[in-house]
């Protein structure tokens, strides 16, 4: 895992320094080498290296042979499958490393045939000497980040943007800024919250020939994954049948992503998640650190992490978090982030975290993002069953309504019709709804009722899930820390995504949650897991990592005075005055998770800075 970073310039010769200053930037990224170099003359590219599978100097980076370059960020967990094919092609490789692989594959299959074949996470420019296009390639769901930005004539491209800033002019785009209080910013599968400022999207490739054109082209996209004729099968397959082959998947996808020469852990809440991987992984290796956040106070999950490496005999390092923690690391992890921290809160315990297993000798870590994902088990994923009940008097009140011409559309508008609902969607890029018109035509075959709820695995791989990669990219590499998603293979994926609602979302006699309280989100993967984790941990419900977040976090007027919010909106201080008296806290907070950011990457304030901003004019009451 590392950073990278480049620059292409139309004509002349590439500055090799100013891709060294680029790259130093997100050294955090990668503190175990650096290097830089100008491949064709135009382009100069730079990488700051993580050691993880091979750890000589044959790894290091920019690979470069007969005029082609690359800079590679990620892991390919089937290189070693792809190698003798590629010698008997004529594969030249140095050392033993998944970049070596990737480099003789680009060079001697091209980028789209690589991109068909390789397994993993993956951000990477490939320079290919012969036709003299430059490739920047992003893996299949955006685990791994890939930005870029032209001025003029010259691309700049890094896995993060301040690296891009420290070689060209980067501002702050006020309303995909300021729109983040609703949490859609960093939901964004090719925005960022910079001006201008892209990112290349996942499953997508951009290309740019000689003359200096560009152009975006995509090789995968989740619904392509869809197909009938599994789901048909899938849907024909016994209970128990169903969960060998799904503990048959895991067990696949677990071991190839042991692959390290590193030390390697894992980070684990509690849930039955981040508790199966963990129990999987301790079959096949005898070192294996859990590292969890113990979040004082009643939400903790301690004890359930604790009951998991009692159960796997596996030692436990505990990472405690308190509200003042939060005050403290809150600028640190929103300089980190790039984006304000309004979504995932969580960013921050998961950053100290992160830096304890990083103390502890560990460079790897496998995480259990994905499955609620790809088998529903966000609660308001089974309460929408229950929804037609809960709206009944609304709907018949609604229907009352719109027997008046004109008095319903005026006392409940769409939302969608409202500006500030639109600028909401616009901001969003409309992704939701393009998506819809996508996939629900290739579901129709299940019925409006069945396609509308097997459609929400898409929506969420898509929305959820991108935003929960960024985190854990962002606040694991903040600490020089690779995180692994076995649920994310690219086989258990394309399983999730056909698998029937039926195997996803049970019903049972049992009170299983009060949300949903004869519903079992998450099925299969609770079924698997019943013969490697202890039944507390089997039947556990869905906490989403608590924690004190904005809602006990209480800000002074001084917070905003003179800031980026007040300069954005032409505010004055007796509009801060009355909005911290008067507005709901938590919204309050979630505005200064914009200011915070704002101050941070638009007025320049350094992390201390800004920590020292926080600690005057924030405080958590209990």
């Amino acid at each position: 895992m590392c950073g990278i970073a480049g620059i292409l310039v139309a004509s002349g010769t590439a500055d090799v320094e100013l891709v060294r200053r680029m790259v130093q930037v997100q050294r955090h990224r990668g503190p175990d080498a650096l290097g830089a170099i100008v491949a064709g003359g135009r382009l100069a590219i730079s990488h700051a290296r993580l050691s993880i599978v091979d750890l000589s100097e044959a790894g290091n980076q920019p690979y470069e042979s007969d005029g082609h370059a690359l800079v590679y960020n990620g892991e390919i967990y089937n290189h070693l499958t792809l190698r003798p094919e590629l010698e008997r092609l004529g594969a030249r490789f140095r050392g033993s490393s998944d970049t070596a692989t990737l480099f003789e594959a680009l060079r001697l299959l091209g980028v789209e045939a690589t991109l068909q074949r390789i397994r993993g996470m993956f951000a990477f420019a490939y320079y290919n000497a012969g036709s003299q296009h430059l490739y920047l390639c992003r893996d299949r769901l955006g685990i791994k980040p890939l930005h870029y930005v032209r001025r003029g004539s010259t691309l700049y491209f890094a896995s993060e943007v301040k690296a891009i800033a420290a070689a060209t002019s980067v501002a702050i785009d006020p309303v995909r800024a300021l729109f983040s209080i609703a949490s859609v910013a960093d939901d964004s599968l090719d925005r960022t919250a910079f001006r201008n400022v892209r990112q290349v999207p996942p499953g997508a490739f951009l290309v740019v020939d000689p003359e200096h054109d560009q152009r975006l082209q995509h090789y995968y996209t989740p619904i392509e994954d869809f197909d009938e004729a599994y789901y048909r099968e899938l849907d024909g397959t016994s209970e128990p049948e169903m969960v060998r082959r799904f503990s048959q998947q895991m067990e696949t996808s677990v071991r190839a992503m042991l692959m390290s020469d590193a030390r390697l852990g894992a980070f684990v809440s509690g849930g039955i998640d981040s508790s199966l991987i963990a129990a999987v992984a301790r079959k096949h290796t005898n070192d294996l650190p859990l590292f969890t956040s113990n979040v004082l106070g009643p939400q903790s999950e301690v004890e359930d992490a604790r009951v998991l490496a009692r159960a796997i005999d596996a030692p436990l390092h505990e990472s405690a978090f308190t509200g003042n923690d939060f005050l403290v690391n809150w600028a640190r992890a929103t300089w980190h982030y790039e984006y304000p921290i309004v979504r995932h809160t969580n960013a921050v315990p998961f950053a100290v975290v992160a830096g304890l297993a990083r103390a502890s000798g560990v460079k790897v870590v496998l995480t259990g993002e994905g499955a609620d994902e790809l088998f529903l088990g966000y609660p308001k994923l089974l309460t929408r069953r229950f929804d037609s009940i809960a709206r009944g008097p609304v709907d018949a009140l609604l229907s009352a309504y719109g027997q008046v011409p004109g008095l319903r559309e005026h006392l409940w508008p769409s939302p969608t019709d409202q500006p500030d609902g639109f600028i909401n969607l616009v901001v969003q890029d409309y992704q939701r709804q393009r998506l819809r018109d996508a996939a629900m035509p290739k579901l129709a075959f299940l019925g409006k009722s069945a396609a509308a709820e097997h459609y929400l695995t898409l929506q969420m791989l898509q929305e959820s899930l991108h935003s929960l990669l960024h985190r854990n990219d962002r606040m694991g590499m903040l600490n020089s820390i690779e995180a692994r998603f076995p649920f994310l293979d690219e086989e258990l994926v394309r399983f999730g995504i056909n698998l029937p609602v039926k195997f996803k979302i049970h019903w049972s006699r049992r009170f299983h949650n009060y949300k949903h309280p004869f519903l079992e989100d998450k099925w299969l993967v609770r079924a698997a897991a019943r013969d490697l984790l202890p039944t507390r941990l089997v039947t556990k419900r869905k906490n989403g990592f608590p924690l004190p977040g904005y809602r006990e976090l209480r800000l002074a007027p001084q917070f905003f005075y003179g800031g980026f919010i007040a300069d954005a909106l032409s505010l004055s201080r007796a509009t801060f005055d009355y909005v911290t008296a008067n507005v709901q806290p938590m919204f309050v907070a979630r505005l200064g998770a914009v200011e915070l950011f704002g101050r941070l990457f638009e007025s320049g304030w350094t992390v201390d800075n800004a920590t020292d901003h926080v600690r005057a004019h924030t405080a958590i009451q209990n």
